[in-house]
């Protein structure tokens, strides 16, 4: 057995962030897949991706970064259950269907990005342009601090305000 003192470095932080982030992961994970089962699969998924990806964790938001993973896993294991459930003969024809977009759906999806894009230029600097970034062009808040040379807590600030007026916008706009 080895003692928590002889371990590296990296096996420490992760222990600290499974004991902290477990209940947490779960949570997300049964609230996605609706079953207690497959919540503890996908949580042990979670965690071994947060174990292999620890080098690059920045450190900042141990709790979105683990819940980000969580969700993605839960969605990948979500689109292949999918694909392994046996239709009933009624069934075929839409499973099948829904596995390709179709185009009326396609021109949707694209609608949409075309509108959170163009919600997202018109807020005023430099939350225009931050928001653009991160929900548009799927830059994490440390590559856009990277790339802009700002502070990494400027960038994530601006990041909530700019979803709280992209929120505001897309409601103001459903009410009309």
């Amino acid at each position: 057995m080895v003692l928590k003192e002889e371990m590296p470095e990296k096996d420490k932080e992760f222990i600290e962030l499974l004991n902290k982030y477990e209940r947490l992961a779960f949570s997300v994970c049964y609230k996605i897949t609706g079953n207690y089962f497959d919540a503890e699969d996908m949580t042990q998924e979670t965690f071994l991706s947060v174990y292999k990806s620890l080098e690059n964790f920045d450190g900042i938001n141990p709790g979105g970064f683990i819940t980000r993973i969580a969700v993605n896993k839960c969605l990948d294991y979500l689109k292949r259950a999918d694909r392994r459930a046996v239709p009933v003969e009624d069934e075929v024809l839409v499973q099948n269907s829904s596995c390709v977009l179709s185009p009326e759906r396609e021109m949707i999806q694209e609608e949409a990005r075309y509108q959170l894009l163009d919600t997202c230029n018109n807020l005023k600097p430099p939350y225009n342009e931050i928001a653009t970034q991160y929900y548009c062009n799927g830059k994490t808040a440390l590559q856009i601090a990277n790339d802009s040379g700002k502070k990494l807590k400027t960038v994530q600030t601006q990041i909530r305000r700019a979803k709280l007026m992209l929120q505001k916008k897309i409601r103001k706009e459903d009410l009309l």
